[in-house]
C-alpha cells in the first residue's frame, strides 16, 4: 500500500478520534433509539428490532462491539470509526476508477476533512453506516455496467435491502436501479431480455431479505407496507405549512394527541412503542386535500434543496459566515465569494464528467433523481442528500485532475494548486468554526446528564422499565431507563396527565427549551403544579438553564 494513502489514513483518522471529544455527551434525539435498540439486540430481544420508525441495522455493530467493550457510548462510536474508514476505502476504489492515484488521494484528504461528515460521525446517527453501504452499492453498480450476472444481482438486492433496513426511505432507489437498468439498455448493454430476468431476480432477492422485517411491522402495527412512516410525514409536511416550513409543524405531527387523550395521533417517534391509532392517509388524498398548496411546497422545496441544502453539505456552514458581519474575515463580499467557488468548479466538474464518464454521471443521476423528487414533497433536511456527498466530491475532483491536462502545464498547474489551497482553505474554516461552536451546547446537555442521573440514583427499585415523558430522551438515557416516551404536543397539562396515567409513565421531564421552543405550554408549570403531579427536583447552572422533574400521582 502506497505510502502517501497509508498517512491520509491514519491522519484522518487521527482527526476524527480526536473530534469525539466533541462529543462526550449524548445530544441528538435519534442517538437514544439505536442505543436502545443495541441494549435489545444484545439481548436477543425482538424490542431490538425497533417500531419501524429507525432501522435496525446500525445499532447490530454497536450490540456487537458493546459486547467486549460495556459502554454502548464508546461502542457507538468505535463503531462509527470503523465504519468511516471502511467508507474512505470503498470511496477511494471508486475514485480510481476515474481519477489517477494522486487526485484519488486529494478526494480522500477532502473526505477525511469534511465537517459535515464529521459532524455525523462523531454522533450517534444512521448515516455512519447507511454512507458505505450506499458506496459498495455504487461500486458493485459499476462493475455490474461491465457484464451483467445473477450473483451480482443478488448482491445488489442484499445491499439496498440492507440500506432499506437501515433507513426505511432506502426503497425509492429501487427506482434508481431500475433506472439505470434502462440506461444500459439503451446504450446496448443489456438487452430488453436480460432487463426482465435481472430485475424479476433483483425484486425477489430483495423482498426475499425485507420479508422477516416486513413480517415483524405487521405484528406491530396491524398492518402491511414497507414503512410506516407515510401519516406522520403528510402530517408534518401539512403543518409545516408551504413557505415558512417551520419546526414547530414536526413538534406537533410527532406528538399531537388523539381525541381519546390515550395515544398520539400520527406520530411516535424513535424508541417509543408503537401505540398509534391507524390514520387512514395517502399521498393521493393529500395532494387532492390542496393540490395548489402541494405544489407551492414542492417547488419551495426544491428552491431550498439547490440554494442551501446542497451548498451546506459541501461547505457546510462557510458561507454563513458572511452573513455573520464577522471582521474577522475582511470584506464579506471577497469572503463570501472565495467560499462558495468551490460550488462553481462543483458544477463545471459536473459538466465534465457528464462529457467524458457517462456511466458515472448517469448511475449519479439515477439515484439523485429520486431522491430530489421523494424527499422534497413533504420537507426536506441536510441529511436525506447526505450520501452524494462522496460522489460530489469526485466530481469536484475530476475537473481538476482534467484542468492540469491543459497543454499550458504552468498555468494549469498554477490554477490548479489555487483551487485545491481554496477547497482546503474552506473546508479547514469550516471544520474551525464546527469545532468552536459544537462544544458551546454541552452546558445544556450536561444539566440534562445531572438530572438523569439523579433519577438513576434516587428512583426506588428497576429503573430499566421506568417510562419517563420527555421531549429529547437524554436524562431518560442517564437515568438508565430503556423506555422512550414523547411529550405530548398539547396546550392542557390535565390532557399530557391522562396521556401519562393512561401509559403508565411515571416521571415528566422538562426544561429551558420546553419552555422556549419545544413545549411553550409546559411553562404553566412553573405557575402552578397541578393536584396530579409532583415537582421532586429542580437542576439549575449558571447560563439560568432547568431542568425540572415532575411525578404523577396516581
Amino acid at each position: 500500500m502506497p505510502l502517501k494513502l497509508i498517512c491520509i489514513f491514519i491522519l484522518g483518522t487521527c482527526f476524527h478520534i480526536w473530534s469525539m471529544w466533541l462529543n462526550d455527551i449524548l445530544k441528538v434525539a435519534d442517538s437514544f433509539a439505536y442505543l436502545q435498540m443495541g441494549y435489545f439486540l444484545q439481548g436477543f430481544s425482538q424490542e431490538g428490532l425497533g417500531n419501524g420508525w429507525f432501522g435496525f441495522l446500525y445499532s447490530l455493530p454497536i450490540a456487537f462491539v458493546n459486547i467486549f467493550v460495556g459502554h454502548d457510548f464508546l461502542s457507538a462510536k468505535i463503531v462509527n470509526i470503523i465504519l468511516f474508514n471502511i467508507s474512505a476505502v470503498l470511496l477511494y476504489k471508486i475514485s480510481l476508477k476515474f481519477l489517477s492515484k494522486n487526485w484519488s488521494y486529494f478526494v480522500l484528504t477532502l473526505f477525511f476533512l469534511s465537517p459535515t461528515l464529521l459532524h455525523f460521525n462523531i454522533h450517534i446517527l444512521s448515516e455512519n453506516i447507511y454512507i458505505p453501504l450506499f458506496l459498495f452499492l455504487i461500486l458493485k453498480i459499476l462493475s455490474y455496467a461491465k457484464s451483467q450476472n445473477t450473483q451480482d444481482t443478488i448482491l445488489l438486492a442484499v445491499i439496498v435491502a440492507c440500506m432499506y433496513l437501515t433507513r426505511a426511505e432506502a426503497f425509492i432507489y429501487i427506482l434508481s436501479i431500475f433506472g439505470f437498468s434502462l440506461y444500459l439498455m439503451k446504450s446496448q448493454r443489456l438487452s430488453p431480455k436480460e432487463f426482465c430476468k435481472y430485475g424479476s431476480i433483483f425484486l425477489l432477492a430483495f423482498f426475499v431479505c425485507i420479508s422477516p422485517y416486513i413480517y415483524h411491522l405487521h405484528t406491530l402495527t396491524g398492518e402491511w407496507g414497507l414503512t410506516n412512516k407515510w401519516a406522520s410525514n403528510l402530517r408534518q409536511a401539512e403543518l409545516r405549512g408551504t413557505k415558512k416550513l417551520d419546526d414547530s409543524g414536526f413538534e406537533r405531527a410527532v406528538a399531537e394527541l388523539t381525541a381519546d387523550k390515550h395515544h398520539l395521533i400520527a406520530g411516535f417517534a424513535g424508541g417509543m412503542k408503537y401505540d398509534a391509532p391507524r390514520i387512514e392517509w395517502s399521498l393521493v388524498s393529500f395532494i387532492k386535500n390542496d393540490p395548489s398548496g402541494f405544489i407551492e411546497r414542492f417547488l419551495t422545496n426544491q428552491q431550498k434543496l439547490y440554494s442551501r441544502n446542497i451548498p451546506e453539505i459541501f461547505l457546510w456552514k462557510s458561507p454563513k459566515l458572511y452573513l455573520s458581519n464577522d471582521s474577522r474575515f475582511g470584506s464579506n463580499i471577497i469572503f463570501l465569494g472565495f467560499s462558495l467557488f468551490p460550488l462553481l468548479i462543483l458544477l463545471y466538474g459536473t459538466v465534465q464528467i457528464y462529457s467524458k464518464q457517462r456511466d458515472f454521471f448517469f448511475l449519479s443521476l439515477s439515484f439523485f433523481i429520486p431522491a430530489s423528487v421523494f424527499f422534497t414533497l413533504f420537507f426536506t433536511l441536510n441529511r436525506y442528500f447526505l450520501i452524494f456527498l462522496p460522489l460530489l466530491l469526485v466530481a469536484f475532483v475530476y475537473w481538476l485532475q482534467e484542468l492540469q491536462k491543459q497543454k499550458n502545464i504552468m498555468w494549469s498547474t498554477t490554477v490548479s494548486l489555487i483551487l485545491v489551497g481554496n477547497i482546503l482553505w474552506v473546508l479547514l474554516l469550516s471544520n474551525s468554526v464546527y469545532i468552536s461552536t459544537e462544544k458551546t451546547k454541552d452546558s445544556y446537555y450536561k444539566l440534562k446528564k445531572e438530572a438523569g442521573s439523579w433519577l438513576r440514583e434516587n428512583h426506588d427499585g428497576n429503573i430499566l422499565d421506568i417510562n419517563i415523558l420527555e421531549r429529547f430522551p437524554i436524562a431518560t438515557y442517564y437515568s438508565g431507563s430503556k423506555n422512550r416516551w414523547i411529550t405530548p404536543y398539547e396546550t392542557e397539562i390535565n390532557h399530557i396527565v391522562e396521556y401519562a396515567n393512561y401509559n403508565d409513565i411515571k416521571y415528566l421531564v422538562v426544561d429551558t427549551m420546553d419552555f422556549l421552543t419545544y413545549r411553550p405550554f409546559l411553562s404553566k408549570l412553573l405557575e402552578n403544579t397541578p393536584n396530579q403531579m409532583s415537582k421532586i427536583q429542580e437542576f439549575k447552572n449558571q447560563e439560568n438553564q432547568k431542568v425540572i422533574l415532575y411525578e404523577f400521582q396516581k
